[in-house]
């Protein structure tokens, strides 16, 4: 009893004294947060099209296992990632403005303090716009009017001004872009390229020629120049006509380069533009005699029609000729492995050769696949027709074609052949029948 007694007894008190020691302890103190990244730095990269490559760097965090950076614009997330690194290289397509980065290193699972950093997004990219201008030859007054409206991606004011390319080349005057600007050319005639200039709030400048041809006051005279046109036979549906300018074009007062072509092909399609350095063909749908004909057109709009020969177009309406080639050996069913003949055609040729085969063995008829090079049973003559795939050949410089039948075997082969041309008429179908006896 009194060694139960004093176990007791000494199990009450241990649990007393623990209970005192943990009152009178000290309170665990809590780990602080990684300090915030030192040395925060960014370098912008500004380009024309509105985009920016931003390079950030910032001294290493002791023990920091990740570094979540970030970068904001007007409560925006622009860019954000996690990195291992102490750089980090974004792209991001926004406007011009105060963007701001921030970095905080990672210890294990827990974020530490943040570094931050405004870092401005320059505005590099000028304003846009595009203009046109008329004038009129008596009273030699030019005007400039907005063809597209004026746009920046700074959003700031823009301003412009117009060198008119007149008696004082060098001077410009202020135009406020809320109306049309106009201004008088001295007399007799001349050639005038007015220039637009757009500067935005950043100093930003596009210097616009005004009008895709320039002003020419008092301009009378029709550009020249000469044309051919090959072949002068040719076959509807089929073959490619082509224009082709013999020489420069000339003109008083427009340059060469500036002078432009609409060519109507005499078939009653629409006239079609004709690009400097381009090549311009036609293929004429039906038979008949066109004579393309060529505008050309300088910058005081003054134009020429110049012709150009005959075009003589005939239709092409016979089909190929098919001829089969056999085989000596006519029983042999090595000797008709290969399917051979010829195709020819007088008029646009042959486009392409049109193979169907299928051969009996017994009771049972297959149909060739000759995408799959297998023969698949059928149930009749008709079927293992319509179930075979047929070959589309071509045929090589002396009309030959020919097409491999993989794994015939004895039996009765029958195939059916036809050709087409380029303007999609057919030649007669041939139909062969073969007894094969001999391996």
């Amino acid at each position: 009893m009194f060694t139960l007694r004093t176990l007791r007894m000494s199990a009450v008190t241990a649990a007393a004294l623990i209970a005192v020691g943990t009152v009178g302890a000290a309170p665990a103190v809590a780990a602080k947060p990684a300090p915030a990244p030192k040395n925060l730095a960014a370098d912008v990269s500004a380009h024309q099209n509105g985009s920016y490559d931003v390079a950030a760097s910032w001294t290493a965090v002791a023990n920091a296992t990740s570094y979540r950076v970030t970068l904001t614009k007007g409560g925006t997330t622009l860019a954000s990632a996690t990195v291992n690194t102490t750089s980090w290289s974004p792209h991001v397509v926004t406007t011009p403005g105060n963007a701001s980065l921030s970095v905080r290193g990672v210890i294990g699972k827990k974020p530490g303090r943040t570094a931050t950093l405004t870092v401005p997004l320059p505005d590099v990219v000028a304003p846009t716009g595009a203009f046109h201008a008329t004038w009129n030859n008596n009273t030699r007054i030019a005007t400039i009017s907005i063809t597209t409206p004026v746009a920046d991606n700074s959003g700031g004011a823009v301003t412009a001004t117009v060198n008119w390319d007149s008696e004082n080349s060098s001077a410009t005057e202020p135009w406020d872009l809320s109306s049309d600007i106009t201004h008088t050319y001295p007399s007799g005639a001349g050639r005038y390229v007015p220039v637009v200039t757009l500067t935005d709030s950043s100093s930003n400048h596009n210097s616009v020629d005004v009008p895709v041809n320039a002003v020419v006051i008092m301009d009378s005279e029709a550009p020249t120049g000469t044309f051919s046109v090959a072949p002068g036979a040719a076959w509807a549906a089929f073959t490619a006509v082509t224009l082709t300018q013999n020489g420069a074009l000339a003109d008083n007062w427009t340059p060469a380069a500036n002078i432009t072509r609409s060519v109507n092909w005499g078939d009653g399609t629409a006239a079609v533009d004709w690009t400097t350095g381009t090549t311009l063909t036609h293929v004429y749908a039906a038979a008949g005699t066109y004579q393309p004909k060529v505008t050309i057109t300088d910058e005081a709009q003054n134009d020429a029609v110049e012709s150009t020969s005959d075009v003589v177009v005939t239709a092409d309406t016979t089909g190929p000729k098919v001829k089969l080639k056999l085989p000596k050996a006519k029983h042999s069913v090595k000797a008709w492995k290969t399917l051979r003949g010829t195709a020819t055609d007088a008029e646009t040729g042959v486009k392409s050769v049109w193979l169907k085969a299928v051969e009996k063995r017994g009771a049972a008829w297959f149909g060739y696949n000759a995408t799959t090079h297998t023969w698949v049973k059928a149930a009749s003559k008709a079927k293992a027709f319509k179930k075979a795939r047929a070959f589309t050949r071509t045929t090589n410089a002396r009309h030959q074609w020919n097409a491999k039948l993989a794994k015939l075997r004895k039996g009765t082969l029958i195939y059916k052949v036809r050709a087409t041309d380029h303007v999609k008429n057919r030649s007669a179908t041939l139909t062969h029948k073969a007894t094969l006896t001999k391996a």
